[in-house]
Order: C-alpha cells, then sequence, then structure tokens
C-alpha cells in the first residue's frame, strides 16, 4: 500500500481525535467535498471548514482506523476505511460507541496526495 496515502490518513485520524480542524483541513486538496451521513454534501473548503467547525463543538472522537485498501490509477486514488471507537457527545455529556466505513478519492495536487472526496457511514444500528 501507498505508505504516503498511509500517513496521510493517520495524520486524518489524529486531527479528527483532536478536534483539529485546520489540521484536518491541510489534507485536504483544493476543491474538496465532505460527505457527512445525514447532511447535504459540504463543498468548497470554507463549507468544509465550517462543517468540521460545527463537527468538533458538538462531540469530541477518539477512534482508529482500518485501512482495507488502497487503490491508485495515476494522479488519482482512493482508500476504504474503517473507523470504531467512541464519541463524548458534548450537549448530552454522554460517550457512545462510534463506527464507519468511510470511502476516500484523493487527487494528486502539487505532487502530493490530499483528500479530494470524503464520505463515510455509521455501522452502528439506530438507537431503539
Amino acid at each position: 500500500m501507498n505508505q504516503e496515502i498511509i500517513n496521510l490518513l493517520k495524520a486524518y485520524e489524529k486531527a479528527l481525535n483532536t478536534s483539529d480542524t485546520q489540521a484536518a483541513m491541510a489534507l485536504y486538496g483544493s476543491d474538496p467535498i465532505f460527505m457527512p451521513e445525514f447532511s447535504v454534501a459540504l463543498i468548497g473548503r470554507d463549507t468544509v471548514k465550517a462543517g468540521y467547525d460545527k463537527v468538533f463543538e458538538a462531540i469530541t472522537l477518539n477512534v482508529v482506523f482500518t485501512i482495507h485498501e488502497i487503490v491508485e490509477a495515476g494522479d488519482w486514488a482512493y482508500a476504504r476505511t474503517s473507523s470504531a471507537g467512541e464519541t463524548r457527545i458534548h450537549a448530552a455529556a454522554k460517550m457512545v460507541k462510534e463506527g464507519n466505513n468511510e470511502l476516500f478519492i484523493f487527487r494528486k495536487e502539487k505532487g502530493q496526495w490530499k483528500i479530494h472526496r470524503y464520505l463515510f457511514a455509521t455501522t452502528n444500528p439506530a438507537s431503539a
């Protein structure tokens, strides 16, 4: 697997776990789209940044990513991952289990891999 992309995914994991919008945005390219579950697509750097700010105001994540595959084709690549851990929901002051499937699409920009598109969906069933 491509070590540069593995390192990018590890940096993304760290940005999530430290609620660091600036670090997360440094991993995105010039024209990102972030497609969080239960949300419209967030298109463009300003909108994606605002989305992360909102997420980090609402929750604190403690997750670990597992990389299942990375496929490259020239200046494009994708990675299929899953993540698991816990989420602290600030408004409710409680911890819940966290689990997702993720799909990252990467594009090389100025010789570096960047997140171009990102989509995730929970693996945890809704509470009854």
